[in-house]
């Protein structure tokens, strides 16, 4: 008796690293740290991971400072500053030197106007003049990891970020 096969679904034959490594990369980026957990995980020896991810260096598809640059970018857009922008990164496999090195490329003005924009799109400027949304805020941008200076420079030159913190 054969097995049916259906058209839609091919008998899967077993996948070589390279393979199973670019079908993950063809769904999304990954760095070479988080790809070398899921080959492992998948069961690859280390030696094949170690080789795979070379070949795809070589290859040009990692590229750890490219991944950091996009990401650190596509989180600056969403409102995250420096610090939280450097937490991502390295929860998602980024040395820390990579890390630096792209957010070095943002001045304080840049991380400055990046947190008013923000800051605009989340509250009015009616609505930053009551203190309970005004502490709101503070505590929002610096959750955010925006730098303290930076948030009391956006929310006035008399602002006192510890009695803010009490009233929340």
């Amino acid at each position: 008796m054969r097995a049916h096969l259906s058209p839609s679904r091919p008998m899967e034959r077993s996948l070589t690293p390279l393979d199973y490594a670019y079908r993950l990369l063809a769904q999304r980026s990954y760095s070479e740290v988080q790809l070398a957990e899921k080959m492992l995980a998948k069961g690859f020896t280390e030696a094949a991971v170690a080789r795979t991810v070379a070949r795809l260096k070589e290859q040009g598809y990692l590229n750890d400072a490219r991944l950091a640059a996009d990401t650190a970018e596509r989180l600056r857009q969403r409102g995250f500053g420096q610090e939280r922008i450097r937490e991502k990164l390295t929860q998602h496999g980024i040395a820390a030197d990579t890390a630096t090195t792209v957010l070095a490329t943002t001045s304080s003005d840049d991380e400055r106007e990046d947190a008013q924009r923000f800051l605009a799109s989340r509250f009015s400027a009616d609505t930053l003049k009551q203190p309970k949304i005004v502490a709101r805020a503070f505590r929002l941008l610096i959750s955010r990891g925006y730098p303290q200076e930076v948030v009391e420079q956006l929310l006035g030159s008399g602002f006192d970020s510890a009695s803010y913190a009490e009233e929340a």
